[in-house]
């Protein structure tokens, strides 16, 4: 598994441009709209492990933005819940 490591917002952005891929969702407007004004945040990356982690996402927790990566059966069983058939 690889390491989170923290990087800056120039990073951040630089990596979230990088990975994005048309139909996403994750485009300009978007950064421009959630991440672009932002200031005092703490941002952090985790490369992906291997080429089946291909689906990006972003967490947003009180000053902290986490960017990393799930495979297609990880983005499935996010939604999964103990006890699910």
């Amino acid at each position: 598994m690889n390491q989170e490591k923290e990087v800056t917002k120039e990073e951040f952005k630089s990596l979230y441009f990088k990975y994005s891929t048309p139909y996403s969702g994750w485009t300009e407007s978007y950064w421009n709209s959630f991440f672009e004004k932002e200031e005092g945040k703490k941002y952090f990356f985790t490369e992906p492990a291997s080429p089946k982690e291909n689906r990006m996402y972003i967490t947003t927790s009180g000053e902290v933005r986490r960017l990393y990566f799930l495979t297609e059966e990880g983005n499935e069983s996010l939604s999964d819940f103990p006890g699910k058939e």
